[in-house]
């Protein structure tokens, strides 16, 4: 018998799809106007969104 894994569970977030689509919308915004956040990476900007969309801190964009 396999042992259950977290990698073979689904995944639930917190927010609703169409909450995710706006903050992509808002993401591609910022992207267009070439907006710069100081002292934070690409990576930075990565980890943030993830750690939002599992609710652990509000969304980048606020």
């Amino acid at each position: 018998m396999k042992t259950p894994s977290h990698l073979n569970m689904p995944f639930i977030s917190p927010h609703t799809r169409l909450k995710v689509l706006e903050e992509l919308e808002r993401a591609q915004q910022l992207e267009e106007l070439n907006v710069e956040v100081v002292g934070k990476s690409y990576a930075d900007g990565v980890f943030d969104a993830l750690l939002w969309v599992m609710g652990k801190i509000p969304a980048p964009s606020e």
